[in-house]
């Protein structure tokens, strides 16, 4: 993996998937853009697209940790974020 896609993900996320990497993680994979060769892109790598924003280009994904591999050498992929529960005040 190049330092530059080691940016990409948290090292406490890299690790996780490491030691166990057909866990299913939820994502969120922030990119430049939204489009249909990214959402395609992910889908191949082996994740099921759960949901996407334009507002904050992002895309919500779900699927084996391992998946995460292929898409971190992606120019449009800025970072990568664990998703998790909302809670309002």
């Amino acid at each position: 993996m190049t330092k530059e896609a080691q940016g990409k993900i948290p090292h406490s996320l890299k690790k996780r998937i490491e030691d166990a990497p057909s866990e299913t993680v939820y994502l969120l994979l922030h990119v430049s853009a939204i489009g249909p060769g990214q959402e395609a892109a992910i889908e191949r790598a082996g994740f099921a697209v759960r949901h996407q924003t334009t507002i904050v280009p992002c895309f919500a994904v779900s699927g084996p940790g391992q998946c995460l591999r292929s898409l971190l050498s992606e120019s449009w992929l800025d970072r990568v974020e664990e998703d998790g529960a909302v809670q309002t005040w």
